[in-house]
């Protein structure tokens, strides 16, 4: 293993702990656990979709999912691959920009895993913006597309980074909502892709907004 790879694992480990650690102090909801805990009882294949910005919280929450979780290959994605799979998910780590290839490696991923989860705007934007690619695999090989957001009372937003990326604060209150499961047709082109990538950016953006009104409403 070089020693780029060591470091990555071993920061990896490191943001894995630190979360971990702040996740015991949350004040946590979860909304729609019950379906989420149905699909993977009926062995139904789903892609687990969220934003970017997102994950950091989502991971420690969905500890113990087993599927396989999507991330870039390149040093960040290192640390992100070390993070997630020390909350016992599998990773393939996909290169940027890489067209086909990328497809093929997500494909021979799914075909192992029964589901998986990624960044749908990731892993360089634009912000809020579903890449077709998630679309077309959910198309091509009859998976079901999960949404999945996260709010806090109390966070860090990253605003410097393209994502904006959101780091709840230590015993803050956090509330994550699972959505409806999106069955998407099969076979669709170029123009049912793009129509679906939108569905499912509008279904992301509605569970935003569920998870921020949660988080008011909470007193404590």
């Amino acid at each position: 293993m070089s020693s780029v790879n060591i470091l990555g694992n071993a920061r990896g480990l490191i943001r894995a702990r630190l979360l971990l650690f702040q996740l015991w102090t949350w004040r946590l909801t979860v909304e729609g656990r019950e379906a989420f805990d149905t699909l993977v009882r009926n062995g139904d294949r789903f892609i687990l979709c969220f934003w970017h910005g997102k994950y950091t919280p989502i991971l420690p929450i969905m500890r113990g999912f087993d599927g396989c979780v999507f991330t870039s290959a390149t040093r960040k994605g290192d640390i992100i691959a070390s993070i997630v799979r020390n909350f016992g998910f599998r990773c393939t780590q996909i290169p940027d920009r890489g067209g086909q290839r990328s497809m093929q490696l997500m494909k021979d991923a799914l075909s192992e895993a029964r589901a998986a989860g990624t960044a749908v705007d990731g892993p360089l934007g634009p912000y809020h913006r579903v890449k077709h690619g998630v679309v077309r695999l959910a198309s091509e090989l009859g998976y079901l597309l999960l949404p999945i957001s996260v709010d806090a009372r109390g966070k860090w937003v990253l605003e410097k980074r393209w994502d904006l990326m959101e780091i709840p604060y230590p015993f803050t209150r956090v509330c994550l909502v699972i959505g409806e499961p999106i069955a998407v047709p099969s076979l669709l082109g170029p123009e049912g892709i793009a129509a679906w990538s939108s569905r499912l950016g509008k279904a992301l953006d509605s569970l935003d907004a569920r998870a921020a009104r949660l988080v008011r409403e909470k007193r404590r």
